[in-house]
């Protein structure tokens, strides 16, 4: 069995998660997609695939500051 490395070129990446090189970059560029880590320029396998999560509607809220605003975040705050 193979382990399949987190950081993958852009290439890499677009085939690990079944897209075509132009498509991932098109949603990488319109911020659909986490873009490469900037010390490296390699692309995160984890953070895409909790993008597409997020996209899919499978993984909910990202973050905890996502799940804090999807409920209401400071305004909710402000009633208390």
């Amino acid at each position: 069995m193979q382990i399949m490395p987190r950081l993958l070129s852009e290439k890499d990446t677009a085939d690990a998660i079944g897209l075509e090189l132009a498509t991932f970059r098109a949603w990488v560029a319109c911020g659909r997609l986490p873009g490469p880590i900037p010390e490296c320029g390699k692309f995160d396998l984890k953070a895409q695939e909790v993008a597409l999560d997020r996209i899919s509607g499978l993984g909910g809220s990202a973050n905890a500051l996502d799940a804090w605003r999807a409920k209401g975040g400071a305004s909710n705050a402000r009633k208390a």
